[in-house]
């Protein structure tokens, strides 16, 4: 298997968010990762201001040339345009099966907005969702994706996912619940249908994130082809850990309104000299 992570995401001019940030957090991770844009988008800190699809041509023209040389260790797939889902569906198809493929459904930016109708959403969900190894939905993500209204958190978290799993069927699903407003601790779901894990984050200083699931994603990724197809479970909790450092570390940039960045290479800090993470 190749030991070159790859992602399809889109291109942020700030570089804290989507394919910039990917290569980043595989860098942190001793990955040498390659990427294909799926859109262009004028966007800071403070917002995204227009997106612009990549070409269903052109896309398929730079996956096809990347392939070429060899596929993916692992593939990470983030913002992404309807035009492209079967493309991509065609390129998983031709994945070896132990491939990990994790999928980050962006539906909305943080800033608010999006690329994509409620409809066309779902309609990704159910070209690609059976498809990956791995969904990673936020809390207003899975809302959507479930139909759902959320009465009782954290509880209703399992039956979001349940119910995900039975209208898109992904294998496995890390719900995210850091967009949870109330009071106590934030909480993230990796569910499967062979049972669940709750992992209880205490709340951050910051108040936003810039790139956050990007971040967590890739991650995930990432450290699903360093393990050498160890299951997703303890690779998902070991990307939590990691992650929970960088927000411990994030930064606010100045010009910024309330969305900090987080710095991928972060992670190494208290790590002995030349060992790893994973």
């Amino acid at each position: 298997m190749s030991q070159n992570p790859w992602t399809f995401a889109g291109i942020d001019p700030s570089a804290g968010a989507g394919l910039y940030q990917d290569l980043r957090v595989f860098q942190s991770l001793g990955l040498r990762g390659k990427g294909v844009p799926t859109c262009l988008t004028v966007q800071n800190l403070n917002g995204v201001r227009n997106v612009e699809p990549v070409g269903e041509k052109l896309f398929s023209a730079m996956v096809e040339t990347l392939a070429e040389e060899s596929l993916p260790g692992a593939l990470k797939i983030g913002l992404l345009p309807m035009s492209l889902c079967g493309v991509v569906e065609e390129f998983l198809g031709s994945l070896p099966v132990e491939t990990p493929v994790v999928l980050d459904p962006v539906y909305h930016f943080g800033t608010g907005g999006g690329m994509v109708s409620p409809e066309e959403y779902r309609g990704m969900a159910r070209i690609l969702f059976s498809r990956v190894s791995l969904a990673t939905p936020n809390l207003p993500e899975a809302l959507e994706l479930a139909g759902w209204s959320l009465e009782r958190y954290p509880d209703d978290l399992s039956l979001m996912a349940r119910r995900i799993h039975e209208q898109y069927g992904p294998p496995a699903i890390l719900l995210k619940g850091g967009h949870f407003t109330g009071e106590g601790p934030k909480v993230d779901l990796f569910w499967t249908p062979l049972g669940e894990t709750l992992y209880h984050h205490q709340p951050k200083p910051v108040s936003g994130v810039h790139g956050g699931g990007c971040t967590l994603s890739s991650l995930v990724a990432g450290l699903a082809l360093i393990s050498g197809g160890s299951p997703m479970e303890p690779v998902v909790s070991r990307a939590l850990a990691l992650y929970q450092r960088l927000l411990d570390g994030a930064v606010m940039p100045a010009g910024t309104t309330e969305r900090a960045i987080l710095e991928p290479d972060r992670i190494h800090q208290g790590f002995p000299e030349n060992s790893s993470p994973s």
